[in-house]
């Protein structure tokens, strides 16, 4: 009764969209009309010698249609509940869901022997039919977990660099306490960088050009040869003695120099 509950609850949680139905339906027509027209065309398990090309057609839509289905089910849900195992248990699982599946497989199997070559087999061969339908769905199975991990090893990987905060830019660690991390922007002053952010500003005895390397992977630019801001603390533009000059948190102003003017402008800073 458990398990039974675990399935329902596994079967809840499984994306259905009309986008993705649609798309399952059509890879699975195109595979189930694959795999008929090859065991049409080679007649395994003695169909090519007693049954016609038609016949064989209609012999394979029958049982490979029929379990299709019971293969497909057996395989998602498998795959679904041991989403978050290794792949050796993903492996055991969907083994162990094809020689279940196998059970109403061999059934199918019969029924359409009955129909197709009545008198062919008897009670006698559905242990032969069980051992070759449940090593046609191990090898489907094979197939699926093959197609399978490499998306959810990809979807894991995106997940996990989400999920990882990039790390900050080294600049900001030469920074005291007492000033924080919200940087507004850089001076260049002889060979020390002042850095002004929200709490204060400090000298930090290093090349300016060093510094703004260190500042890769933050939001700003260099908008002059001694300048370097935030740009989301960018507030207005304005033009001072013909100058244009950046407004910026605090009421700090900054110039721009020709240099660096199109990288402004592109910027959306002027």
């Amino acid at each position: 009764m458990r398990g039974m509950q675990q399935i329902v609850r596994a079967l809840q949680k499984m994306p259905f969209t009309l986008r993705g139905w649609r798309l399952q339906a059509a890879g699975h027509v195109g595979a189930l009309a694959g795999i008929v027209a090859l065991f049409a065309f080679i007649g395994p398990f003695g169909t090519y010698d007693s049954m016609s090309a038609s016949g064989r057609i209609g012999y394979w839509a029958v049982a490979m249609g029929g379990n299709w289905g019971i293969w497909m089910g057996s395989v998602l849900l498998a795959l679904h509940l041991a989403q978050d195992w290794q792949r050796r248990r993903r492996a055991l699982a969907l083994a162990s869901a094809m020689t279940l599946a196998a059970v109403p497989g061999t059934l199918i199997v019969f029924a359409v022997e009955t129909l197709f070559r009545p008198g062919n087999i008897g009670m006698d061969s559905l242990p032969e039919i069980y051992i070759g339908v449940t090593a046609i769905g191990l090898v489907i199975s094979v197939v699926a977990l093959a197609v399978h991990s490499r998306p959810t090893q990809q979807v894991q990987e995106v997940q996990e660099a989400q999920e990882t905060p990039p790390a900050p830019p080294r600049f900001l660690d030469r920074l005291p306490h007492e000033i924080g991390r919200d940087l507004i922007y850089l001076k260049m002053a002889d060979h020390y960088v002042e850095a002004f952010t929200t709490a204060g500003s400090d000298l930090v005895l290093m090349r300016f050009a060093d510094a703004i390397a260190e500042l890769e992977g933050a939001d700003g630019m260099r908008v002059h040869r001694s300048y370097w801001v935030t740009r989301a603390h960018v507030t207005g533009a304005e033009r001072a003695r013909g100058r244009p000059t950046l407004q910026l948190t605090g009421g700090h102003k900054v110039p721009v120099s020709r240099t660096y003017l199109p990288e402004a402008r592109a910027a959306g800073l002027i």
